[in-house]
């Protein structure tokens, strides 16, 4: 399609009274524009008719289609968005962009960013928890949307007056190239472990598709290095000569990692959050925070680097790490009548429940009880995430969450393939509310109720493709039941 071309379309579209542009039929409404596509396993086009059945006004395809509504034919999907972003007057453009990647810690980077930039600006979040900015709150399906999604939703913001979007971009959006037409300001990679090979097939595609976020970032703009991550020279190198490097460390030492731009020193962390010394080319702030554990002082070294990159001060960035209050379902505490202590997190694959477990020890709790189950695409995991709680728990229950088409009776043979070394009592509960019970039932005053895998999440995908949806009242409202909370 040549830009005269592109214009032409772009002209006979604006004359529709357009709701936006949508990639389903099934979720095409009145006055919506349905946007064909031609992928590996179907092909959209099959659809025109059940689209227009439920209100298109218009079609963009990739081949002739004889419709008694306007029909934009153009070569390639890429082409597509390049209609709907001339119609949109390129919304993309109109805000700054923050992505964030890394096997854990994603959303709370994130939320937490959009959280503080929203103190003196006005910020959007995108991903895992939804979208969220102004008065709107809209839930995703996936945790980085498709590209015309991502632009009916920035072409609102865009008239919301938003100025910032912090997005996070999962390695299945980043392989996939669906916010590729995005520059961003600033990249944070928050860490890069072992997770969805059943997608990457490898460790090294894996890691080569959280790398790729690097080259989303726009000349002269800034990624976020975690120097305690040992893919951190491949991160330095993607970046040399084109994007600016900020870099923070954890492990603090006279002569280790000392030329990390940020370093958290006297760090001190319990149940009720944490405190340590945010240091930077010699100076250092104290820093006290809401949000517990070791990952979640990483987690804010990673969001002090980003907004260092944003022109922030020392002093500005301490007092706004100071007041974020972390999302619901992430390392969340809550004491139970019986004097146990509930902690529920979204910790769901093999490296964010290492991390978690060995904070735990640092916290003075009497027993260790583990509610956990593991989602049906990282069965091949399950037999090492089987082992990891049973060795950090006194007790484990392990249930359903999320099986994606598995059958959790396989589920459950993998999570307790390992375990025979290990003398920690183990049950095997599907229902998530009766696992959680359970334990519940069992604690003592003193002990801890660690529940993982869900944190705020309030169903359960049952089958494939995301498919079978069922409802869930939702891990930390199971643990409250029949409870009234210890004042």
């Amino acid at each position: 399609m040549s830009i005269q071309a592109l214009k032409r379309s772009a002209a006979v579209l604006e004359q529709l009274p357009i709701r936006q542009f949508v990639i389903n039929s099934e979720w095409v409404q009145p006055n919506d524009v349905f946007i064909c596509r031609e992928g590996a396993s179907h092909d959209s086009h099959s659809y025109v008719d059940q689209a227009i059945k439920n209100g298109a006004i218009a079609v963009i395809a990739n081949r002739t289609l004889h419709l008694d509504i306007p029909v934009i034919v153009t070569e390639s999907h890429y082409q597509s968005l390049a209609v709907v972003k001339a119609v949109y007057d390129h919304p993309h453009q109109k805000m700054n962009h923050i992505g964030v990647t890394g096997t854990n810690g994603k959303t709370t980077v994130a939320h937490c960013l959009n959280q503080m930039l929203n103190q003196s600006s006005t910020s959007a979040y995108i991903g895992t928890l939804g979208v969220q900015y102004a008065d709107v709150i809209m839930a995703l399906s996936n945790t980085t949307p498709d590209g015309v999604t991502l632009l009916n939703i920035f072409r609102d913001m865009v008239e919301c007056g938003v100025k910032h979007n912090v997005m996070e971009l999962s390695s299945h959006a980043l392989a996939q190239d669906r916010a590729g037409f995005l520059d961003l300001e600033v990249g944070i990679i928050t860490n890069i472990g072992r997770d969805h090979l059943d997608y990457h097939r490898t460790k090294d595609a894996y890691v080569q598709a959280k790398l790729q976020i690097i080259d989303r970032i726009k000349p002269g703009g800034y990624a976020v290095i975690n120097m305690d991550d040992p893919h951190a020279p491949a991160m330095f190198a993607r970046c040399h000569g084109r994007v600016k490097t900020v870099s923070f460390s954890i492990h603090y030492k006279d002569t280790h990692n000392q030329d990390a731009d940020f370093v958290a020193k006297e760090i001190v962390s319990n149940q009720f959050g944490c405190s340590f010394s945010l240091c930077y080319r010699g100076k250092q702030r104290l820093v006290c925070s809401q949000m517990p554990f070791l990952f979640n002082v990483e987690n804010m070294l990673a969001m002090a680097c980003a907004l260092h990159a944003q022109g922030w001060t020392l002093d500005q960035i301490a007092s706004g790490l100071t007041t974020i209050i972390p999302p619901d379902g992430r390392a969340q505490f809550q004491t139970l009548n019986n004097g146990a202590t509930g902690l529920v997190d979204y910790a769901h694959n093999l490296d964010g429940l290492a991390r978690l477990f060995s904070d735990i020890p640092n916290q003075t709790f009497r027993h260790t009880l583990t509610v956990v189950g593991v989602t049906g695409d990282r069965i091949q995991d399950a037999a090492a995430i089987g082992e990891l709680c049973a060795r950090y728990s006194d007790l484990v229950v392990f249930t359903m969450d999320n099986p994606l088409g598995i059958d959790q009776a396989d589920i459950f043979r993998a999570l307790t393939s390992r375990i025979e070394s290990v003398s920690t009592p183990v049950f095997t509960i599907a229902d998530r509310s009766e696992a959680i019970s359970l334990a519940k039932q069992m604690s003592q005053k003193g002990d801890l109720i660690v529940v993982c895998g869900k944190g705020s999440e309030t169903s359960q995908l049952i089958s494939v493709n995301k498919q079978g949806l069922q409802d869930y009242i939702g891990d930390m409202p199971v643990l409250m039941q029949s409870m009234e909370i210890q004042e």
